[in-house]
């Protein structure tokens, strides 16, 4: 790094200092940039450019989040700064050029997602607009159900009374995989319509507004039963009754029926259960739309408009003169019995009914009259009326003097326009949004205090009136009124040009996938329908195709007679088959009673026991049947087809071949010759002769029996059919009716399927020959035969010579009962029915992490199958870490793709902070990959610019550099230790007394070895006579007790290099000595692998903590042969020489104590008979240092 100081102050502004930066950004890595910024300018964090633009929008658009990290931990920049071309943060940025990682760290740093931009977008809507062409959110759709308000009355089915301040998923029905495409809400209840036609409600269940047959109050939403039988196809509800239309043009009603409105005759006080509306007007009229106020209810067809109820004036004709003031029966409105009127549209309120024709005319029931409010109103979708005015007189009881508020009537259009009419200016106007950017609706919602919008886009909004004053002039508005007095049935068209209803809107969180959106009356609770996160998902993951069949066909091909698997064996003519009995018996009947059937007991005269085979097996002898057709049934049984059921199949020839023949017809020669003569006194050519004779017969018997063979062959397959029918496979039989044999190929004219193979585990338990126990104890009883056939695991376990092969007590497994139940159920079934059933995701993901560790490759695919079917908003981001955790490659491909499609949503609700450094770069790679509009958005990196080759890491970086090296380096050497160690387990353990089994006057009076020892700084002279006197198998590699222990061979820590310079060195300050001597003749050694010698840790540790060169160097070969002086030799000679180890730089050398009596004598046996060496008296020292961190080293080639 550059010692330079930069040459500008902290209030820099340069313009070039700008550039540079910017430039440096582009170009260089995130340490070279670090570098840089550091010594270049004292303001380069904060500095602009001339756009505006300074290192944190580069470095967010770049993609470098260690930039970004360090100039938000260390220099304090504003994170929120904008740029002056678009007025976009770092945030904007760094979404627009699809850098995820970069996005979740500034949003940990504390970076809102709602700050607009020039053009009004926040960083939420960037991600909006850049979703794939594919997404579009429609009401056909499959729709989950999202509610929020203040839930005073149970309606917005959470399950609780708690409010909700943001939209919350009723999860009721995704758990029961229920889509929901229409919600009413109302002060008291709730109504649900689903895609299927069911209705279910929620809330107070007084005067049986609910429609469950009584009046409970139900916290979640339920199923009316009562129309179970229908399929719904619109509903409507007012505050005390429930209203359903069904696709046959039905009406079903209940709940409380004070003011007539349900139009059940005779009118009950209340209905608990949905009764259908039955009118003599009706009878032969489709109904074909529904809508209901407090007070009365609408039904309307193609060609007229009914209603019932209290005659408040709403109901569009005048008092009935007889003092009739509620309507029982639907009656026609007969204001809209036009010749050529059809009706499109109709909306109620508690006091106003308004209707829409499909010529575009609105009409308006209030105050016993039919009003037209407009017309030419083309392409409407859907119109809303609220408020209203009733006359109190009709029923003083429940009608209120000067109660109701102004009409309010709300029409949307196909283009996504919304007009308004209101009866305090009397004119229809198109609403205009007050907001950063235009906006087109696709549905719309309203209540007394105020209007709720979903957008094309999915987004949805609330909005509030401007005050009059603020939108138009006093003068403009008089000349509007005067207008519309004047014809009130002309068009609006000038009125929408001139005049518009200004509307403020406001963005509601956390919806992102709206289609539609409800409320009640009052503006109290809400709900929005929004697309299922799904629903554009394509990365769905696959099963692959069953092996089921030829894993037991490979089964049958690997079977011999030797192995441990078969439990039985057939023997046909010549030829013997080893199979298993549980796979013959659950495929036919006939091997299943002969298993179980006794010798005496057995009706077939073909098939009979005969002892026992070569393993002990039984042994079964079928005459009566060629071998090839039994192995046509064998492959049939084990695989569920076999060669004569392919076509274009060349079957087998029925008869033996060549080289059989002609050693049967040697074999039967020799037998049949007749040596009951003196064979002495005749010549070999004499015996001929007389034999020649029966040597012709048998040719032409031969030649006889070949005529016939060839006449099996053309009933090749009724051969096969009958031979399947005695042995009970009545299902192959059935399979060869379509089946002929045609010029030696087998052709298939009709082919029948059979049924999938499957096995049972509880079938046939009697034949069960290993169990398996799982680790909260629960047995399995299993057959040997399934599971080495389906699974290599069980296969290379009870196949072999482990011995779990002979064990006769259950194999414990370390996994779960319910999870190794689903694993024995998938190798018998080859399915997993549990899995697919199970709602339980964590479960699943269990199940997937054993069937990975098994190596279930396609169990794992079912469970990733099932697990995709589960993926939600809430568990997405979880789910990829998951996956990328287990390699569940097909659930990460869905996952990744989920949390693209739906990234405004999950980091809106900041779920995506769960995930680890490395998926989240995975997730941005495949962010960018997915948007097309991303190859495009690539800033090139600034050919002008400071040169920065000259800027290296940071310290800090190469330390984290050099210690991912250390840390791959250590993990090589455990890697190799680990090998040591399991060669090590294998030899058999001896034990033995500490001594050695050797006498202490033995070792003395024995022949000297010569060697130089060198040990390593950690060395701890305390811990070597635990070592030494270890007998655990981990105590080395490669030495079973110190019975085994040979002299060391000290070399084998020392490069050759190393040491042939520690020998000049030492023979130049000494007289020349005889370990001198002996140390140059390892110069050449193959063995000398061991660089550093190792510390010698306690013998508490385990086999991976062993001494290297203890583990490099001994080996049971011959008892000790050194005495006690020999080594104080040998220390002293290595003092002199300088091979001693030095002390840790900066630290003083500690001289360890002098060696104790009982330490020399474990030196002793552990030493190696490797030649002699010269007498010297000085005592020898150690050098020891605090040990620093523990590191493997690697194993020598010992």
């Amino acid at each position: 790094m550059s010692s330079l100081m930069p040459d500008c102050t902290s209030k820099c502004r340069s313009l070039q200092h700008a550039l540079d930066v910017i430039s440096v950004v582009t170009r260089g890595s995130e340490g070279q940039i670090k570098a840089f910024l550091s010594s270049y300018c004292y303001n380069a964090a904060t500095i602009k450019d001339a756009f505006g633009r300074n290192v944190i929008h580069l470095a967010s658009s770049c993609g470098k989040k260690g930039v970004l990290d360090w100039l938000a931990e260390t220099k304090g920049v504003d994170l929120l700064a904008k740029d002056k071309e678009s007025g976009w943060t770092a945030l904007h940025r760094s979404i627009f050029y699809g850098y995820i990682d970069c996005v979740l760290s500034l949003l940990k740093h504390g970076v809102s997602l709602y700050v607009q931009d020039k053009e009004g977008l926040s960083a939420l809507d960037l991600v909006m607009k850049d979703r794939p062409i594919h997404v579009v959110f429609k009401k056909t759709d499959p729709t989950e159900v999202y509610t929020w308000g203040n839930n005073i009355n149970f309606t917005l089915g959470h399950g609780g009374q708690q409010g909700k301040h943001h939209p919350e998923l009723v999860d009721l029905f995704p758990r029961n995989g229920v889509y929901i495409k229409q919600v009413v809400l109302c002060k008291f209840h709730s109504v649900f319509l689903s895609h299927k036609g069911h209705v279910y409600t929620c809330g107070h269940g007084q005067g049986g507004r609910l429609g469950h047959g009584d009046e409970q109050t139900c916290l979640i939403p339920r199923l009316v039963e009562g129309l179970g039988g229908h399929q719904c196809s619109q509903i409507a509800a007012a505050k005390d009754h429930t209203v359903v239309l069904t696709e046959d043009g039905y009406v079903y009603t209940f709940g409380l029926n004070t003011f007539h409105q349900l139009g059940i005759l005779p009118p009950p006080p209340n209905c608990n259960v949905p009764r259908q509306v039955q009118a003599k007007n009706l009878k032969g009229r489709m109904v074909i739309g529904v809508a209901a106020g407090r007070f009365h209810t609408v039904l309307w067809t193609k060609e007229a408009v009914y209603t019932m109820g209290l005659n408040g004036g709403q109901l569009g004709y005048l008092l009935d003169p007889n003092g009739e003031k509620c309507v029982t029966a639907p009656r026609q409105v007969s204001a809209l019995h036009h010749k050529d009127i059809s009706v499109s549209l109709v909306s109620a309120s508690d006091g106003a009914t308004v209707c829409v024709t499909e010529r575009g005319d609105i009409y308006l029931l209030a105050d016993y009259q039919c009003k037209k409010m407009a017309s030419k109103q083309l392409n409407l979708k859907k119109v809303l009326v609220n408020g209203g005015y009733l006359e109190y007189k009709v029923d003083t009881q429940h009608l209120k003097e000067n109660g109701g508020q102004k009409i309010c009537i709300l029409v949307l259009d196909e283009a996504g326009r919304v007009f308004c009419w209101k009866s305090s200016n009397n004119s229809m106007k198109q609403c205009r949004w007050v907001y950063g950017r235009q906006v087109f609706m696709s549905d719309v919602a309203l209540n007394r205090n105020e209007i709720m919008f979903v957008t094309q886009d999915g987004e949805a909004f609330t909005g509030k009136w401007l005050e009059e004053g603020k939108k138009i002039s006093e003068k403009k508005a008089e000349l509007v009124s005067s207008l519309q007095n004047s014809s009130c049935d002309a068009s609006c068209e000038h009125d929408t040009n001139s005049v518009y209803e200004r509307i403020r809107l406001q963005k509601l969180t956390f919806v992102h996938r709206a289609v539609s959106i409800a409320t009640d009356p009052n503006g109290c609770n809400f709900a929005v329908l929004q697309s299922d996160p799904k629903t554009s998902l394509y990365e769905i993951p696959s099963v692959s195709l069953s092996s089921f069949g030829e894993d037991f066909g490979k089964l049958l091909d690997e079977t011999d007679e030797m192995d441990s698997i078969h439990d039985v064996t057939f023997r046909i003519g010549t030829r013997t088959y080893p199979v298993h009995k549980y796979i013959l018996a659950v495929r036919s009947d006939f091997f299943k009673k002969l298993f179980v059937s006794s010798d005496d007991q057995l009706d077939t005269p073909d098939v009979y026991r005969k002892d026992e085979d070569a393993v002990g097996c039984d042994l079964y002898v079928i005459d009566k049947v060629h071998p090839d057709l039994f192995a046509y049934l064998l492959q049939f049984i084990y695989t569920d087809t076999c060669d004569l059921l392919t076509h274009g199949c060349k079957p087998k020839i029925l008869h033996k071949g060549k080289s059989e023949e002609y050693q049967d017809t040697l074999i039967s020669n020799l037998s049949k010759m007749s040596f009951d003569e003196n064979v002495n006194e005749k010549s070999a050519f004499e015996i001929y002769r007389n034999n020649q004779v029966q040597v012709i017969n048998e040719k032409q018997k031969s030649k006889s029996k070949k005529g016939k063979v060839v006449g099996e062959e053309a009933n090749l397959i009724k051969m096969l059919q009958s031979a399947a029918k005695k042995f009970g496979l009545s299902n192959l039989s059935g399979r060869l009716d379509g089946v002929r044999l045609e010029n030696g190929k087998i052709n298939v004219v009709n082919r029948k399927n059979g049924n999938k193979p499957k096995l049972n585990q509880k079938k046939c338990s009697y034949l069960c020959d290993v169990t398996l126990k799982s680790l909260d104890g629960k047995e399995f009883p299993c057959h040997k035969c399934v599971l080495c056939a389906r699974l290599d695991y069980f296969h290379s376990m009870l196949s072999s010579s482990w011995i779990e092969a002979s064990c006769c007590s259950a194999l414990e497994m370390a996994i779960h009962s319910d999870i190794l139940q689903i694993i024995v159920d998938y190798l018998y079934t080859d399915e997993a029915l549990a899995i697919k059933d199970s709602q339980n995701v964590e479960f699943i993901c269990n199940v997937l992490v054993v069937a990975d560790q098994l190596l279930i490759s396609r169990l794992k695919e079912i469970c990733e199958v099932a697990i995709a079917e589960k993926l939600t908003l809430k568990n997405a981001a979880e789910l990829l870490e998951f996956s990328a955790m287990y390699n569940a490659e097909q659930l990460k491909l869905s996952c990744l793709q989920f949390i693209g499609l739906n990234m405004a949503a999950l980091l809106e609700a900041r779920t995506l902070d769960v995930l680890s450094d490395e998926v989240v770069k995975d997730l941005s790679v495949y962010y960018r990959k997915m948007i097309p509009a991303m190859v495009r958005r690539v800033i090139t990196p600034y050919p002008d610019g400071p040169d920065i080759s000259s800027f290296e890491p940071e310290d800090g970086e190469n330390f984290v550099f050099l210690r991912e090296g250390m840390n791959t380096e250590q993990n090589s050497q455990e890697a190799l230790f680990k090998r040591a160690k399991t060669k090590a387990k294998k030899k058999p353990r001896k034990r033995s007394d500490s001594s050695g089994g050797y006498n202490l006057s033995d070792i003395i009076q024995s022949p000297a070895s010569t060697g130089s020892v060198k040990l390593d700084k950690t060395n701890s002279v305390e811990s070597l006579p635990e070592l030494l006197t270890s007998d655990s198998e981990g105590s080395y590699a490669g030495v079973g007790s110190p019975r085994d222990l040979q002299s060391p061979d000290f070399t084998k820590g020392f490069h050759p290099e190393r040491t042939e310079m520690k020998d000049k060195a030492c023979s130049q300050g000494m007289k020349t000595s005889q370990p001198n001597k002996e140390m140059k003749s390892y110069k050449g050694s193959s063995a000398l692998t061991q660089s550093v010698p190792q510390s010698i840790p306690s013998a508490r540790n385990n086999s991976a903590s062993s001494p290297n060169w203890v583990a490099a160097s001994f080996s049971p070969a011959s008892p000790p042969a050194m005495d006690l002086r020999t080594i104080m030799e040998i220390e002293e000679s290595m003092q002199k020489c300088g091979t001693m180890p030095k002390a840790n730089s900066g630290r003083m050398a500690s001289h360890g104590i002098k060696l104790s009596q009982k330490q020399r004598k474990m030196i002793a046996l552990a030493a190696k008979d490797n030649g002699s060496v010269t007498n010297i008296t000085e005592p020898t020292t150690l050098i020891t240092t605090p040990p620093p961190p523990t590191k493997v080293a690697k194993l020598g080639n010992a």
